[in-house]
């Protein structure tokens, strides 16, 4: 039986006695370790987000001017990875642009000119 659970039979059992003081205060007991169950799950559901953004973080090497997944010859955008770390690949324009290859994150709308050819092979990780 869980916290609520135990605090519902105990209102039910302060109501059957009549103490009308004792059961406001049960209520707001209930309603207090309802919050707390709720911020409960909360936080554990951003702890599992943060634990499987570490996860990834570790898997990430830069090679100027990207960031590279473990394996993964696309790069991610720079500004998403630095500033929220989130890893968004970066779509390739099939052409150069003032000697440079042309990238963009539909994230944040950057664009990203790089002599780094499209598509380099994974670099390994330190």
């Amino acid at each position: 039986m869980g916290a609520i659970d135990n605090v519902k039979e105990l209102a039910g059992l302060i109501h059957k006695i009549g103490d009308l003081d004792l059961y406001r205060k049960i209520l707001d007991l209930q309603n207090e370790v309802m919050d707390l169950s709720e911020e409960n799950r909360n936080l554990k559901f951003d702890l599992r987000g943060l634990a499987e953004q570490l996860k990834f973080a570790g898997d990430m090497s830069f090679a100027e001017p990207f960031w590279y997944m473990s394996g993964d010859p696309v790069p991610h955008c720079p500004s998403c990875w630095e500033s929220k770390k989130t890893p968004v690949h970066l779509h390739y324009k099939d052409h150069q642009l003032g000697g440079g290859y042309r990238y963009d994150c539909h994230v944040c709308k950057t664009t990203f000119r790089s002599k780094r050819t499209p598509a380099p092979p994974p670099l390994p990780l330190p």
